[in-house]
């Protein structure tokens, strides 16, 4: 009887769980819809006099500022015997940056206009370094609060959520810098992001670890020898070698949308409000591409869901080239929300399933830490070539040729699923 109520209590736990990291996941994501990067962000940027370069980086400066602080936050991550605590004190701390420069924008009305463009870049920047001492203990958390098989439901789940969200923040984003625009309109734009973020704190409030954890917390080595251990480690994990060269080569979506909103504006002459109309049809594309990739990912893993948004990078970029009607661009916001959360959600899949559960928070680090490499130097490119040539299409091509090089570099990595099965 006893076995049987613990196991009881533990399914409950395990739902609870579920449903408290699709919140979090879902009201996070949701909040920053308010300033999306991959169209409020770049547009906003430009209106501010930013330069083509830090145009380019704007959709890819968050997650790479989370990405930068892992590799040193990791060795005290796996001595932790619960992850919670940490997660709550640095994720409320990550969340702050957003209201600051909400009340920075709303009052601070004397403040000297050449301060608005530092301000607003580095609001991600800030709020994604601090995020980063949190993401590693936040990803080891969730791994082993949500089982594997559910894990791609679970990412799928919170990508649905956030699009319902966007679709709503896409209409108030059009009537904010239509009858607000400028400063004051940011700043009500910043304060709307924090509202959804806090509640996204307060969703991981019910979350409960479980005793008896399957990988043992690591005993304390210098950090000296830590670092001195990272190539070996990571030399040994072959498939992971090629999932870096192959998240590289598929940063074609984020090549592209830096300046895809400044070219559907410029080629339709539409006013900026409009944008709103594109955050809303990338929502649309999200929660389609986000139950695909639940349902597939559920059944096959992540690495199929990988190859099919290189697929659609391609279409995509061959589409945007050649259209020039807003109800065009449109399309082209749907299918880089669907594109994109396949790329998400096989993505957080397949490095989870790659890495083995002993290091895992090590070898996620790891990951993280070329990732950032590989965001700010595939958008960086991206950025020179539309210096350059001042071209678009130039951008479009450079994005889909990089698809094509990922799907084959994607194809030498087998399913971990299968290998399992198996």
């Amino acid at each position: 009887m006893s076995e049987s109520h613990a196991s009881q209590s533990n399914s409950h736990h395990v739902r609870r769980n579920f449903l408290c990291h699709v919140l979090e996941g879902g009201f996070y994501m949701g909040g920053t819809a308010f300033l999306a990067p991959e169209s409020v962000m770049p547009k906003m940027v430009q209106t501010l006099g930013g330069l083509p370069w830090v145009i380019a980086v704007m959709p890819v400066l968050l997650p790479a500022a989370f990405a930068c602080a892992g590799l040193f936050i990791a060795p005290l991550v796996e001595r932790l015997h619960r992850f919670k605590p940490w997660v709550l004190g640095f994720g409320l701390l990550q969340r702050l940056p957003y209201l600051i420069t909400g009340l920075i924008l709303m009052f601070a009305k004397k403040m000297d206009e050449s301060w608005l463009l530092p301000l607003v870049v580095l609001t991600p920047v800030m709020s994604g370094l601090i995020g980063g001492v949190t993401v590693v203990a936040w990803m080891e958390m969730v791994t082993r609060m949500v089982p594997e098989k559910v894990r791609a439901a679970g990412w799928s789940a919170r990508y649905i959520m956030q699009a319902v969200i966007a679709v709503g923040a896409g209409t108030v984003i059009h009537q904010v810098l239509t009858y607000i625009p400028g400063r004051l309109g940011y700043a009500w734009l910043h304060l709307a992001a924090f509202a959804l973020l806090f509640v996204s704190w307060l969703a991981q409030l019910p979350m409960k670890e479980q005793p008896g954890h399957p990988v043992a917390p690591r005993p304390s080595i210098p950090y000296t020898e830590y670092l001195r251990e990272l190539p070996a480690l990571f030399r040994q994990q072959r498939h992971l070698k090629k999932l870096v060269f192959a998240r590289f080569f598929g940063n074609g979506f984020l090549m592209l949308v830096s300046f895809l909103t400044i070219h559907a504006l410029q080629v339709t002459g539409h006013p900026e409000a409009d944008e709103g109309s594109f955050v809303t049809w990338q929502a649309i594309g999200t929660v389609l591409g986000s139950l695909l990739a639940g349902y597939v990912g559920y059944r096959s893993g992540g690495k199929v869901l990988l190859q099919s948004s290189r697929v659609v990078c391609m279409a995509l970029c061959l589409w945007v080239g050649y259209n020039e009607t807003f109800s065009g661009f449109t399309v082209a916001y749907f299918a880089l929300g669907f594109g994109l959360f396949l790329d998400r959600v096989g993505d957080l899949t397949l490095a989870a399933e790659l890495c083995p559960a002993e290091r895992r928070s090590t070898l996620q680090a790891i990951l993280g830490f070329f990732n950032v490499f590989s965001l700010l130097l595939a958008t960086t490119i991206s950025g020179q070539v539309y210096r350059i040539t001042q071209s678009f299409h130039a951008v479009a091509w450079l994005a889909a040729g990089c698809a094509v090089i990922s799907m084959l570099l994607l194809a030498r990595i087998p399913e971990p699923r299968n290998q399992k099965r198996r």
